[in-house]
Protein backbone atom coordinates (compact mmCIF):
# COMPACT_ATOMS: atom_id res chain seq x y z
CA UNK A 1 0.00 0.00 0.00
CA UNK A 2 1.29 3.09 -0.94
CA UNK A 3 1.86 6.20 1.38
CA UNK A 4 -1.57 7.74 0.20
CA UNK A 5 -3.39 5.04 0.27
CA UNK A 6 -2.17 4.52 3.83
CA UNK A 7 -3.13 8.34 4.57
CA UNK A 8 -6.58 7.56 3.21
CA UNK A 9 -7.07 4.44 5.35
CA UNK A 10 -6.25 5.84 8.51
CA UNK A 11 -8.29 9.44 8.46
CA UNK A 12 -11.28 7.11 7.33
CA UNK A 13 -12.15 4.60 9.75
CA UNK A 14 -15.48 3.81 7.59
CA UNK A 15 -14.39 1.01 4.82
CA UNK A 16 -14.33 2.26 1.50
CA UNK A 17 -14.48 0.59 -1.90
CA UNK A 18 -11.56 0.36 -4.15
CA UNK A 19 -12.86 2.25 -6.88
CA UNK A 20 -13.70 5.12 -4.57
CA UNK A 21 -10.36 4.61 -2.66
CA UNK A 22 -7.96 5.10 -6.20
CA UNK A 23 -10.33 7.82 -6.82
CA UNK A 24 -9.63 9.69 -4.18
CA UNK A 25 -6.05 9.12 -4.40
CA UNK A 26 -5.65 10.68 -7.71
CA UNK A 27 -7.33 13.68 -6.42
CA UNK A 28 -4.62 14.28 -4.09
CA UNK A 29 -2.13 13.50 -6.63
CA UNK A 30 -3.49 15.64 -9.43
CA UNK A 31 -6.00 18.32 -7.25
CA UNK A 32 -3.43 19.00 -3.68
CA UNK A 33 -1.84 16.49 -1.49
CA UNK A 34 -2.67 19.00 1.50
CA UNK A 35 -6.34 18.08 0.73
CA UNK A 36 -5.93 14.89 2.73
CA UNK A 37 -5.41 16.80 6.35
CA UNK A 38 -8.41 18.32 6.25
CA UNK A 39 -11.06 17.09 8.22
CA UNK A 40 -14.06 15.42 6.50
CA UNK A 41 -12.06 15.28 3.19
CA UNK A 42 -13.33 11.55 2.63
CA UNK A 43 -16.59 11.71 3.91
CA UNK A 44 -17.40 14.66 1.73
CA UNK A 45 -15.81 13.46 -0.95
CA UNK A 46 -16.27 9.14 -1.46
CA UNK A 47 -19.78 10.08 -2.75
CA UNK A 48 -18.90 12.75 -5.32
CA UNK A 49 -15.79 10.71 -6.33
CA UNK A 50 -17.38 6.97 -6.79
CA UNK A 51 -20.39 9.56 -8.60
CA UNK A 52 -17.79 10.72 -10.81
CA UNK A 53 -15.93 7.11 -11.46
CA UNK A 54 -19.52 5.85 -12.19
CA UNK A 55 -19.92 8.32 -14.90
CA UNK A 56 -16.70 7.85 -16.98
CA UNK A 57 -17.27 4.15 -16.99
CA UNK A 58 -20.68 5.26 -18.59
CA UNK A 59 -18.93 7.20 -20.96
CA UNK A 60 -16.62 4.40 -22.31
CA UNK A 61 -19.02 1.97 -22.32
CA UNK A 62 -21.25 4.07 -24.85
CA UNK A 63 -18.18 4.12 -27.19
CA UNK A 64 -18.62 1.95 -29.96
CA UNK A 65 -16.35 -0.94 -30.68
CA UNK A 66 -12.93 0.04 -32.39
CA UNK A 67 -12.07 0.13 -35.67
CA UNK A 68 -9.50 -1.13 -37.67
CA UNK A 69 -7.27 1.72 -39.27
CA UNK A 70 -5.14 0.84 -41.92
CA UNK A 71 -4.51 1.79 -45.63
CA UNK A 72 -7.17 -1.40 -47.04
CA UNK A 73 -9.88 0.28 -44.81
CA UNK A 74 -9.24 3.88 -46.05
CA UNK A 75 -10.42 3.00 -49.44
CA UNK A 76 -13.22 0.52 -48.12
CA UNK A 77 -14.57 2.09 -44.65
CA UNK A 78 -16.48 5.23 -45.49
CA UNK A 79 -15.68 6.96 -41.47
CA UNK A 80 -11.48 6.11 -42.30
CA UNK A 81 -11.56 7.21 -45.71
CA UNK A 82 -13.39 10.95 -44.40
CA UNK A 83 -11.33 10.73 -41.07
CA UNK A 84 -7.59 11.29 -43.73
CA UNK A 85 -7.26 12.57 -46.94
CA UNK A 86 -4.82 10.27 -47.83
CA UNK A 87 -3.91 6.84 -47.07
CA UNK A 88 -0.48 7.98 -46.25
CA UNK A 89 -2.09 10.38 -43.80
CA UNK A 90 -2.54 7.00 -41.61
CA UNK A 91 1.05 6.05 -41.57
CA UNK A 92 2.03 10.26 -40.82
CA UNK A 93 -0.66 9.40 -37.88
CA UNK A 94 0.88 6.96 -36.36
CA UNK A 95 4.76 8.42 -37.14
CA UNK A 96 3.73 11.10 -35.21
CA UNK A 97 2.49 9.66 -31.87
CA UNK A 98 4.32 9.62 -28.88
CA UNK A 99 2.85 6.94 -26.99
CA UNK A 100 2.31 4.60 -30.19
CA UNK A 101 6.34 4.87 -30.32
CA UNK A 102 6.54 4.49 -26.31
CA UNK A 103 3.99 1.46 -26.57
CA UNK A 104 5.84 -0.39 -29.51
CA UNK A 105 8.78 -0.01 -27.31
CA UNK A 106 7.67 -2.54 -24.59
CA UNK A 107 8.05 -6.31 -24.47
CA UNK A 108 3.94 -6.34 -24.04
CA UNK A 109 3.50 -5.19 -27.79
CA UNK A 110 5.33 -8.44 -28.89
CA UNK A 111 2.07 -10.36 -27.67
CA UNK A 112 -0.13 -9.52 -30.16
CA UNK A 113 -0.22 -8.95 -33.81
CA UNK A 114 -2.13 -5.34 -32.91
CA UNK A 115 -3.02 -2.88 -30.45
CA UNK A 116 -5.85 -0.35 -29.35
CA UNK A 117 -6.19 2.86 -28.58
CA UNK A 118 -8.55 5.90 -28.62
CA UNK A 119 -8.51 8.07 -31.90
CA UNK A 120 -8.69 12.12 -30.87
CA UNK A 121 -9.56 14.71 -34.07
CA UNK A 122 -10.88 18.50 -34.57
CA UNK A 123 -13.99 18.23 -36.99
CA UNK A 124 -14.29 21.43 -39.29
CA UNK A 125 -16.43 22.28 -42.36
CA UNK A 126 -15.13 24.19 -45.33
CA UNK A 127 -17.56 26.30 -47.07
CA UNK A 128 -16.58 25.94 -50.74
CA UNK A 129 -17.98 26.47 -54.40
CA UNK A 130 -18.23 23.63 -56.25
CA UNK A 131 -20.08 21.53 -58.76
CA UNK A 132 -23.41 19.27 -58.36
CA UNK A 133 -26.00 17.64 -60.48
CA UNK A 134 -28.81 18.98 -59.79
CA UNK A 135 -31.96 17.33 -61.88
CA UNK A 136 -30.22 16.42 -64.81
CA UNK A 137 -28.08 19.48 -64.99
CA UNK A 138 -24.66 19.68 -63.89
CA UNK A 139 -23.82 22.97 -61.87
CA UNK A 140 -20.72 24.97 -61.24
CA UNK A 141 -20.39 27.53 -58.22
CA UNK A 142 -22.60 25.57 -55.96
CA UNK A 143 -22.10 26.05 -52.51
CA UNK A 144 -20.76 23.41 -50.48
CA UNK A 145 -19.41 21.91 -47.27
CA UNK A 146 -16.52 20.11 -46.92
CA UNK A 147 -15.64 17.93 -44.00
CA UNK A 148 -12.45 18.15 -42.77
CA UNK A 149 -10.50 16.64 -39.54
CA UNK A 150 -7.18 18.00 -38.04
CA UNK A 151 -5.11 17.56 -35.29
CA UNK A 152 -5.63 13.59 -35.46
CA UNK A 153 -3.99 11.62 -32.44
CA UNK A 154 -3.31 8.83 -31.46
CA UNK A 155 -3.98 7.92 -27.33
CA UNK A 156 -3.49 5.58 -24.78
CA UNK A 157 -2.35 2.76 -26.55
CA UNK A 158 -3.22 -1.10 -25.32
CA UNK A 159 -2.64 -4.50 -25.66
CA UNK A 160 -6.23 -5.47 -25.39
CA UNK A 161 -9.71 -4.03 -25.52
CA UNK A 162 -9.92 -4.74 -21.72
CA UNK A 163 -7.15 -3.08 -20.76
CA UNK A 164 -7.94 -0.10 -23.74
CA UNK A 165 -11.20 0.46 -21.54
CA UNK A 166 -9.19 0.22 -18.38
CA UNK A 167 -7.25 3.11 -19.40
CA UNK A 168 -10.49 5.21 -20.98
CA UNK A 169 -12.06 5.01 -17.43
CA UNK A 170 -8.75 6.42 -15.79
CA UNK A 171 -8.15 9.17 -18.51
CA UNK A 172 -11.65 10.54 -18.21
CA UNK A 173 -11.79 10.68 -14.64
CA UNK A 174 -8.37 12.62 -14.56
CA UNK A 175 -9.64 14.73 -17.06
CA UNK A 176 -12.17 16.04 -14.38
CA UNK A 177 -9.85 16.32 -11.84
CA UNK A 178 -7.17 18.35 -14.62
CA UNK A 179 -9.85 20.65 -15.07
CA UNK A 180 -10.72 21.35 -11.74
CA UNK A 181 -6.79 21.67 -10.96
CA UNK A 182 -6.54 24.64 -13.62
CA UNK A 183 -9.21 26.38 -12.49
CA UNK A 184 -7.53 26.48 -8.90
CA UNK A 185 -4.74 27.49 -10.23
CA UNK A 186 -6.35 30.35 -12.41
CA UNK A 187 -8.09 31.31 -9.27
CA UNK A 188 -4.85 31.57 -7.33
CA UNK A 189 -3.51 33.68 -10.28
CA UNK A 190 -6.23 35.93 -9.58
CA UNK A 191 -5.31 36.31 -6.01
CA UNK A 192 -2.03 37.03 -6.91
CA UNK A 193 -3.17 39.58 -9.44
CA UNK A 194 -5.70 41.42 -6.77
CA UNK A 195 -2.65 41.65 -4.76
CA UNK A 196 -0.69 43.20 -6.75
CA UNK A 197 -3.58 45.93 -8.00
CA UNK A 198 -4.07 46.75 -4.17
CA UNK A 199 -0.42 47.22 -3.84
CA UNK A 200 -0.26 49.61 -6.96
CA UNK A 201 -2.97 51.12 -5.78
CA UNK A 202 -1.61 51.42 -1.69
CA UNK A 203 1.55 53.26 -3.63
CA UNK A 204 -0.84 55.58 -5.31
CA UNK A 205 -2.39 56.77 -2.26
CA UNK A 206 0.75 57.06 -0.50
CA UNK A 207 2.81 59.35 -3.33
CA UNK A 208 0.07 61.95 -2.93
CA UNK A 209 0.89 64.97 -0.06
CA UNK A 210 -0.26 64.21 3.12
CA UNK A 211 -3.12 67.33 2.98
CA UNK A 212 -4.88 65.77 -0.11
CA UNK A 213 -5.40 62.00 0.72
CA UNK A 214 -8.18 62.46 3.21
CA UNK A 215 -9.67 64.35 -0.02
CA UNK A 216 -9.26 61.27 -2.08
CA UNK A 217 -10.39 58.26 0.16
CA UNK A 218 -9.57 54.99 -1.01
CA UNK A 219 -13.02 53.23 -1.80
CA UNK A 220 -11.26 51.64 -4.33
CA UNK A 221 -8.53 49.60 -2.22
CA UNK A 222 -11.64 48.84 0.40
CA UNK A 223 -13.32 46.70 -2.60
CA UNK A 224 -9.48 44.95 -3.37
CA UNK A 225 -9.60 44.34 0.26
CA UNK A 226 -13.03 42.76 0.06
CA UNK A 227 -12.05 40.43 -3.13
CA UNK A 228 -8.92 39.49 -1.54
CA UNK A 229 -11.30 38.12 1.11
CA UNK A 230 -13.50 36.54 -0.67
CA UNK A 231 -10.88 34.79 -2.95
CA UNK A 232 -8.59 33.59 0.22
CA UNK A 233 -11.50 32.61 1.46
CA UNK A 234 -12.29 30.33 -1.80
CA UNK A 235 -9.05 28.80 -1.60
CA UNK A 236 -8.83 27.38 1.67
CA UNK A 237 -8.89 23.71 1.67
CA UNK A 238 -12.30 23.35 3.10
CA UNK A 239 -13.90 25.28 0.37
CA UNK A 240 -12.24 23.49 -2.35
CA UNK A 241 -13.42 20.39 -1.19
CA UNK A 242 -17.20 21.86 -1.09
CA UNK A 243 -16.42 23.31 -4.73
CA UNK A 244 -15.07 19.88 -5.65
CA UNK A 245 -17.61 17.93 -4.47
CA UNK A 246 -20.33 19.94 -6.45
CA UNK A 247 -18.51 19.43 -9.94
CA UNK A 248 -17.95 15.57 -9.52
CA UNK A 249 -21.77 15.76 -8.53
CA UNK A 250 -22.49 16.96 -11.98
CA UNK A 251 -19.21 15.66 -14.09
CA UNK A 252 -21.57 15.93 -17.26
CA UNK A 253 -21.10 19.77 -17.25
CA UNK A 254 -17.41 19.17 -17.67
CA UNK A 255 -17.58 16.05 -20.22
CA UNK A 256 -20.14 14.84 -22.46
CA UNK A 257 -20.07 12.56 -25.30
CA UNK A 258 -22.72 13.04 -27.92
CA UNK A 259 -23.10 10.41 -30.68
CA UNK A 260 -23.01 12.59 -34.35
CA UNK A 261 -24.23 11.30 -37.93
CA UNK A 262 -23.46 12.75 -41.23
CA UNK A 263 -23.67 12.25 -45.20
CA UNK A 264 -20.61 13.00 -46.73
CA UNK A 265 -19.61 12.25 -50.41
CA UNK A 266 -16.38 10.51 -51.02
CA UNK A 267 -15.01 13.76 -52.01
CA UNK A 268 -15.51 15.07 -48.71
CA UNK A 269 -18.54 16.95 -49.28
CA UNK A 270 -21.19 17.28 -46.83
CA UNK A 271 -24.78 16.33 -47.90
CA UNK A 272 -27.70 18.09 -46.39
CA UNK A 273 -31.50 16.35 -45.64
CA UNK A 274 -33.10 16.82 -49.10
CA UNK A 275 -30.77 14.30 -50.80
CA UNK A 276 -27.68 12.66 -51.52
CA UNK A 277 -25.53 11.99 -54.15
CA UNK A 278 -24.97 8.40 -55.29
CA UNK A 279 -21.36 8.07 -54.01
CA UNK A 280 -22.43 9.68 -50.43
CA UNK A 281 -22.20 7.19 -47.32
CA UNK A 282 -23.39 7.71 -43.69
CA UNK A 283 -20.56 7.94 -41.10
CA UNK A 284 -21.04 7.67 -37.47
CA UNK A 285 -19.06 8.72 -34.45
CA UNK A 286 -18.80 10.02 -30.93
CA UNK A 287 -17.90 13.96 -30.09
CA UNK A 288 -16.65 14.48 -26.46
CA UNK A 289 -17.46 18.08 -25.05
CA UNK A 290 -15.22 19.48 -22.57
CA UNK A 291 -16.32 22.28 -19.81
CA UNK A 292 -14.66 24.63 -22.20
CA UNK A 293 -17.10 23.64 -25.16
CA UNK A 294 -14.11 22.44 -26.97
CA UNK A 295 -15.41 19.47 -29.15
CA UNK A 296 -13.01 15.93 -30.13
CA UNK A 297 -14.25 13.31 -32.08
CA UNK A 298 -13.02 10.49 -30.17
CA UNK A 299 -13.14 6.57 -31.25
CA UNK A 300 -11.70 3.62 -30.41
CA UNK A 301 -9.39 1.94 -33.42
CA UNK A 302 -7.35 -1.28 -33.80
CA UNK A 303 -3.96 -1.09 -35.44
CA UNK A 304 -1.72 -3.58 -36.45
CA UNK A 305 1.53 -3.54 -35.04
CA UNK A 306 3.38 -3.87 -38.01
CA UNK A 307 2.23 -1.07 -39.95
CA UNK A 308 3.16 1.09 -36.95
CA UNK A 309 6.47 0.06 -37.10
CA UNK A 310 6.92 0.68 -40.56
CA UNK A 311 5.56 4.28 -40.40
CA UNK A 312 7.64 4.63 -37.66
CA UNK A 313 10.52 3.42 -39.74
CA UNK A 314 9.82 5.32 -42.80
CA UNK A 315 9.69 8.25 -40.38
CA UNK A 316 13.33 7.27 -38.86
CA UNK A 317 14.99 7.06 -42.60
CA UNK A 318 13.31 10.66 -43.53
CA UNK A 319 14.78 12.15 -40.48
CA UNK A 320 17.95 11.05 -41.28
CA UNK A 321 17.94 11.81 -44.75
CA UNK A 322 17.44 15.50 -44.03
CA UNK A 323 20.22 15.65 -41.74
CA UNK A 324 22.33 14.18 -44.63
CA UNK A 325 21.19 17.01 -47.06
Amino acid sequence: MNPLSRLLTWISPTPIAPDTLAGLRRVLEVVDRVLAMTPGFEDKLSAPVAQARAYCARLVAALPLPIDIDRQCFASAPLVHALFATADDIGDMLAASAPVREYLAEPASRRSDSFYALMAARRMEKKVLGVAIQGNVIATDVPQSLLQFSNRMLLLPAVDLEAAHAALRAASFDGLLRTFAEHIEQARENYKSLLSERELERARLRSRPVGERASFPPRHIDALDERLRQQFASLQPDALIAELATFLAQPEEALRLDPVELWVTRSGVLQNGDGHAPDAARIDFMELTSRDRRRHIVLPVRIRCDEAREALEKAREARENMMLL
